[in-house]
């Protein structure tokens, strides 16, 4: 596997620092940044312009690019990488959509917007370090220190790993339905667990700008305790 460093090598170690500050980066910010390239030398292209403009030229790390870019685009519709924002554009349809990421899978793939789905720093990160880009030295590090450290690049402090912690409007409402409801719910000790209804209304009352009836069921599938998913409460 080419390292990200090797990347860097072959096209001159460019200085990319002054995209350090970036919290959130595109797919293809993502892709770009990744192979060495500047995004900004690209920002005026659509997804497919994008694509065409790296074929045509065939500049070093080409090749690497492009495959970024629909791999990280696969990893975000297999919920691999999260994303706060995913924006798709089916064929006839007049423009594109905003979607919350349960709502698309491994088929929305080949729509998603790549130049304006946004990912967080610290989410490429951890993909990228999953897939081998970083150099053997840097998987020995704690995640912990990984996520808090700044990889260097040949010395120009490009930041590759961000401070705050990721999260959605609907991550918060996963954690509070855990806090509420299933936090320290133990099976054993006959405790009673709270009903699908109960929890979904609870949902629905306390977030009703973020949720709805086929949000706060997913939420409450994803939460609920396994031994108590077929149903109701336990019988004392």
């Amino acid at each position: 596997m080419t390292t990200l460093q090797e990347l860097h090598n072959r096209v001159g170690n460019p200085d990319l620092s002054h995209w350090k500050t970036r919290k959130m980066l595109t797919v293809a910010e993502s892709a770009l940044l990744t192979s060495g390239f500047d995004p900004l030398l690209y920002e005026e292209f659509s997804d497919d312009q994008l694509l065409y403009e790296l074929r045509r030229y065939q500049p070093q790390n080409w090749q690497h690019a492009s495959m970024l870019i629909k791999s990280i685009s696969e990893a975000i519709c297999t919920n691999e990488i999260k994303a706060p924002r995913v924006i798709v554009e089916y064929p006839y349809k007049e423009d594109w959509e905003v979607k919350e990421q349960i709502e698309i899978n491994i088929e929305d793939e080949p729509y998603l917007r790549t130049t304006l789905t946004k990912i967080h720093r610290d989410e490429l990160s951890k993909w990228l370090d999953k897939n081998g880009y970083f150099q053997p030295t840097l998987k020995e590090i704690s995640t912990k220190k990984v996520i808090s450290t700044i990889q260097e690049i040949q010395n120009n402090n490009m930041r590759l790993l961000p401070e705050p912690t990721y999260t959605t409007p609907l991550l918060e409402i996963v954690n509070a339905v855990v806090d509420k409801f299933w936090k320290g719910y133990n099976p054993d000790e006959a405790m009673v667990a709270e009903k699908q209804i109960e929890i979904e209304r609870w949902i629905k009352e306390n977030y009703p700008e973020t949720s709805n009836n086929y949000i706060a069921k997913a939420i409450d599938r994803i939460c609920r305790h396994p031994s108590t998913k077929t149903g109701g409460n336990k019988k004392l």
